[in-house]
This record gives C-alpha cells, structure tokens and sequence, in this order.
C-alpha cells in the first residue's frame, strides 16, 4: 500500500505542509476536504474518462457531479478508489435484476457517486448501514484504532445527499446492523459489485456473507479497509472463504486502502487493473 512518507518527494512536501501549516488553521472536517480536493485530489477523476461503456459528454458529466459532491459532502475514500469501483460497475451494463451493494455508507458520499454511474448502466444501488456508527470492537480488531462509535449519521442524512447530489430512483437503503440484515440471509438478487467499507473484521464478514452467495459471474467485491490489519488477515485465511463455500479468491491491493476480491474462474478481466 502507497506511503506518504515515501513517495515522491513533492508529495512528501504537500504532506508536511498540510499537517503542520494548513491542518491547524482548519476549523472544519469538510473544510479539510475541500482544500485537499482543491488542491490536488481533483486530478484523480481523471480515470473517469476510461469508463468506455459510457459516452465522453456522461464521463465528463460524472467528472463534475463528482466534484461538486466531494465539496459538499463529508467522506472517507479517495478520488481514485471511487474511480476504480465505478470502473467495475461500469464494465458493462446491468442484465435483468442485477443490484450493486454498498456495506456502510456514512454520510452518503460514496452512495451519491455509484448512484450515479448505477443509475446510468440499469442498476440498483442497495445501500445498508447501522447508521449508528461502528459498533463495539474487540481487542483483536483494534489495530492501531478504535473506531467504536465513528462514523455515525442519520439515514435521513444519506436520502438528503443522494436527493441533491445522487440519483436516488436507483437506491435503496436497509437500517441495521449487518447480522440482523445481509448476514441473515443472502441477498435475493444478482450482485454485480460489492463495496464494503466498514472498519472492522466481524463487519466484514457478515458482509461477505450476504454478497458472495450471489455474486455475478463477473461480479466484484471490494474492501476499503485493506490497511486495518485485522481485516487483511481475516481474508487471507482459507476458513472465511470456506465457510462461504467458496475456494480462496484473488485479492489484490488497487489503490491507498482499497482492495478488489475476485474468484479465480471468475476473474476474467482482473488482469487489465483497475487502478487509475
């Protein structure tokens, strides 16, 4: 995964005049975004113009509906590891009945985006959180943090972001934690792609849980939180995909914190990248 500290040496500078100079001065979370969008994470949606299936005047389009929500609204991913997942949806149209799934969204940022792109390819964004924030860890998933209680916002919160930014026609949203929804029962439709981005390792599994019995043929799963240890090592074990009935699959890191999950005889386009 990508180091600040030691990539090129102009990014080194920018790290360091963000956190000692600029950090200090900001009195606001989504001020900080706004200055780091502004100065020098917009170039990432750049890797929107790949998305092929898509004519150059909607890629353009996506480009700023997609900086017009980085400014107002408060996230937790990167430009790029957006454009990599829309560049999974976007592989090909939706086929009868086929649903992305987005396990925890937060404030609805990454929602709003994927609404979008599903929205323009026939799918349906199904979006589920507790939305009341991560639930309690244990101490074998506290590596490095603890995110107990983080990231909790109102369901109300997410509908108000995908009605002023997203296409909210295309979504559908499920309150709970995951046990009490996807680990319950598989999902009752075809997923094309699976996001997940929850922070801790039992999260992760009750999502795979729900995703990975219906996944597509050419489906994708992804992880957001491939730098928390805990989970790394939670998905390389052979028993958590045993217990899905699944053989072990293709992970790859793509960008920062995100990670793709693909089955082997499934992964027929994995090798073309989805980095930006």
């Amino acid at each position: 995964m990508p180091d600040a500290a030691k990539g090129p040496w102009i990014r080194r500078v920018a790290t360091w005049a963000y956190q000692n100079l600029l950090r200090p001065l900001i009195r606001k979370p989504i001020h900080g975004q706004r200055l780091k969008f502004a100065t020098y994470h917009w170039w990432q949606y750049v890797g929107l113009l790949r998305l092929q299936s898509l004519s150059l005047r909607q890629r353009l389009g996506l480009i700023v509906r997609f900086l017009v929500i980085d400014w107002n609204v408060e996230h937790g991913h990167k430009p790029s590891e957006s454009v990599a997942v829309c560049r999974a949806i976007a592989e090909r149209p939706a086929r009868a009945g086929e649903i992305v799934v987005e396990a925890g969204c937060w404030k609805g940022g990454s929602s709003a985006k994927f609404s979008v792109v599903c929205k323009l390819l026939g799918y349906e964004l199904w979006i589920y959180d507790s939305f009341e924030g991560v639930e309690p860890m244990t101490v074998t998933e506290e590596e490095g943090w603890d995110f107990t209680g983080e990231y909790a916002s109102a369901e109300d919160v997410l509908w108000d972001h995908l009605r002023r930014y997203g296409e909210p026609d295309a979504c559908r949203s499920f309150k709970g934690w995951f046990r009490d929804t996807l680990a319950k029962a598989p999902i009752d439709r075809v997923v094309r792609v699976g996001y997940i981005d929850c922070d801790i390792v039992k999260g992760t599994g009750e999502a795979l849980a729900g995703i990975v019995p219906q996944l597509s043929t050419d489906g994708w799963v992804f992880t957001q939180d491939y730098h928390i240890l805990g989970i790394r090592n939670f998905l390389a074990l052979e028993a958590t995909w045993s217990n899905l009935n699944r053989e072990e699959p293709v992970i790859r890191p793509i960008i920062f914190d995100l990670a793709s999950i693909r089955f082997q005889q499934r992964d027929r386009t994995a090798r073309n990248g989805l980095a930006p």
